[in-house]
């Protein structure tokens, strides 16, 4: 019997998103999941950021990172590195998680956001530092995830599967679009009505001190988490934010390996309750 047959596939599912940085353990990620999956539904969202800068190098096209006027990191998103980062995303990152969730007994299937209009969005108009100056980079192929195919995922769930989804979404233009993926789960848990945003990432959680992975702080309010957040992990902060405005009962970041079960980011609503039980 599949591990999805014997779970009620009605329950509020858990989306997951797995961090594509050096570090993160795609096995662990792999477990960590087919436990979800044993007991309901779970989506697993993941990035492409170490492989696609590893191709990158590998095709003569290195890759480049912007820093926006808010201070948040991103990818140089020109034609020829989304063509790598769809490599990356679809050719190796998808592949093996699908792969490595089938030796677990869980019937995963790959997925990206063009395909059956899954994720559909808009072309941003990218704005970055340069130097002293502020540009617009109009051929930059970076966008956000406006609507989410529901229907198709639901589909997927209600046969016991579990979708295992690429960032790239489809423009209102009909183009594909790099986008960022720790905001696209953000946008499947809302859509969905998931009960948890799960982001896995390679650091134990947010750090009151980021030289110490013991410091590890377990409870956080947003904009307490918003002050904790250096570099990248502004960017999850961020994506967690956006999944508790629209409902999400809680987003959590942690490594998906070890015993620490990181940070967990609560809405108004779960701080308000904390206080009453104080």
């Amino acid at each position: 019997m599949r591990a999805g047959d014997a779970r009620s596939t009605a329950a509020s599912p858990i989306i997951v998103k797995a961090g594509g940085s050096a570090g993160v353990d795609r096995a662990a990620v792999a477990d960590l999941v087919a436990a979800l999956a044993a007991r309901g539904p779970v989506v697993l969202v993941h990035g492409a950021s170490a492989e696609t800068d590893r191709l990158s190098v590998l095709l003569g096209h290195p890759p480049e990172t912007l820093v926006s006027p808010s201070g948040h990191q991103s990818r140089r998103t020109d034609r020829r590195t989304l063509e790598i980062f769809a490599m990356a995303a679809l050719g190796i990152e998808n592949f093996l998680y699908v792969e490595l969730l089938q030796k677990r007994g869980i019937d995963a299937v790959g997925m990206s956001g063009p395909s059956g209009r899954l994720l559909v969005g808009r072309r941003k108009d990218v704005r970055a530092r340069r130097g002293e100056k502020v540009v617009v980079l109009r051929d930059d192929l970076t966008g956000t995830v406006d609507t989410v195919n529901v229907g198709l995922l639901r589909e997927q769930l209600s046969a016991g599967r579990v979708p295992v989804i690429a960032p790239l979404a489809l423009s209102t233009e009909r183009e594909a679009l790099n986008v960022d993926g720790d905001r696209a789960a953000a946008r499947v848990a809302a859509a969905i009505g998931a009960r948890e945003l799960l982001i896995l990432t390679n650091v134990p959680g947010l750090l009151r001190d980021v030289a110490d992975p013991g410091s590890v702080v377990p409870d956080a309010t947003p904009d307490e988490a918003d002050a904790l957040a250096r570099g990248r992990m502004k960017k999850k902060v961020l994506a967690a934010r956006e999944a508790l405005d629209a409902g999400v009962g809680e987003v959590r970041i942690r490594a998906a390996t070890g015993s620490v079960e990181g940070t967990r980011i609560r809405g108004p609503a779960a701080a308000l309750c904390q206080e009453v039980r104080r």
